[in-house]
């Protein structure tokens, strides 16, 4: 049965409602300035790009073009910068909000539309004040289309990747190869384009790669959890601000750092593995690893296993791994209902309000089982058969 108008009305007051209160938390209906954050940031690059015609230099920028672009928006529109910046993360946000509901219209679940309304607050003003909303609104729109429509799949991958590196993950949920050729195509395409008009209109576009590249063990990362206990049990470790956020700089973090970049790239080995064992499964007759719902549980295990391996974890990370939680529990019947739920418990002890080194504690230990209990279960899920089954008789659901 799918969700009926009278639910949906109740959706958008509740988004009307919720949103108003963030928009009160900013400061824009109360006395003295907003508080805006890292947007005060992107007035200043996008004047930057403006003035100088080039892209900031120095280690503080570090994303792809398609982010500088997205930062002149708000300079389109013929009110403050500040303003005009929350206005469209609304729409954003309203975006994200419209594409869950059709997954739930479609499938009957509603859970992921509740935590996008009532999870997404958690994190306070922050998705509001960052641009990481706009590539996970984008990811959540490919989701909603993948399979279906391969062309459009790519183009949404190209762009969110364009923003924010990260949903060029989202083609190892592809298992057809005719299908990912096309998307992958698109987008390519989609990635050049933004390449080369970034380039015409203000030079180089592609230094945000080695201006990253030399970041350090951030101190709310998962593989900080030693350092973390050590730090609450009375034994403090030597940090520094260092690319706008407090690295850890006792013995030892450098070489937990290297050892991330490999098990990072072991992840990324495991996610294309796991691809050609599906395909393959798929093509010896196991139908039920060809639905919509598997390539959404492995876009997400991926995703989250590449965060919990980084170096760094920023707050608005949480972001794009509620999005893609309100996905997997919006879109049907799901193996990763745990981590997914999981992970929203995280987004709840990342709140600004609750912030303290036990709390991250907790949440970067949350987030490591989560990432384990995903692989773990996508492991089981794709694993041989003893014996052969008949097509669609599959490992059973959790709901």
């Amino acid at each position: 049965m799918g969700v009926g108008v009278r639910r949906l009305w109740l959706w958008i007051g509740v988004w009307l409602g919720s949103r108003a209160l963030i928009v009160w938390e900013i400061g824009f209906w109360a006395a003295g300035h907003p508080w805006l954050q890292d947007v005060v940031n992107y007035e200043r690059w996008a004047f930057f790009l403006t003035g100088h015609g080039e892209f900031p230099g120095g280690n503080g920028w570090q994303y792809p073009p398609g982010a500088g672009l997205l930062m002149l928006v708000p300079r389109l529109v013929p009110v403050g910068y500040g303003e005009a910046w929350v206005g469209l993360m609304l729409v954003v946000d309203f975006a994200g909000f419209l594409l869950l509901a059709r997954l739930a219209r479609r499938s009957g679940k509603e859970g992921g539309v509740w935590i996008w309304l009532l999870g997404l607050p958690l994190l306070g003003v922050l998705p509001w004040l960052r641009f990481d909303l706009v590539p996970t609104v984008i990811a959540i729109g490919a989701l909603v289309v993948i399979h279906r429509r391969p062309g459009w799949f790519g183009v949404l991958v190209g762009l969110g990747a364009a923003i924010k590196v990260w949903p060029v993950l989202l083609l190892v949920g592809e298992w057809d190869r005719r299908r990912l050729l096309r998307s992958a195509l698109a987008a390519a395409a989609v990635i050049v384009t933004v390449l080369l008009v970034s380039a015409i209109a203000f030079g180089n576009a592609t230094h945000f790669f080695s201006n990253g590249g030399g970041r350090g063990l951030q101190e709310e990362a998962v593989a900080t959890i030693p350092w973390q206990v050590g730090r609450i049990f009375g034994d403090p470790y030597s940090r520094q601000v260092h690319f706008g956020a407090w690295q850890i700089v006792a013995p030892g973090a450098a070489t937990v750092g290297a050892l991330l970049k490999l098990l990072t790239f072991a992840a990324l080995v495991g996610a294309a593995a796991c691809w050609w064992w599906r395909n393959k499964e798929i093509r010896t007759g196991r139908s039920e690893l060809a639905e919509d719902s598997v390539s959404r549980d492995l876009i997400f295990a991926v995703v989250l296993a590449v965060i919990v391996t980084s170096p760094v974890l920023s707050p608005q990370y949480m972001v794009w791994l509620l999005g893609l939680a309100a996905v997997v529990i919006s879109a049907g019947p799901t193996r990763l209902g745990r981590p997914a739920w999981i992970v929203v418990g995280a987004t709840a002890l990342s709140a600004t309000h609750f912030r303290s080194p036990e709390v991250i504690l907790v949440r970067d230990l949350a987030l490591l089982f989560a990432a384990v209990d995903a692989a773990a279960t996508m492991g089981r899920l794709l694993r041989p058969r003893a014996g052969r089954q008949s097509p669609g008789v599959g490992t059973p659901i959790v709901m």
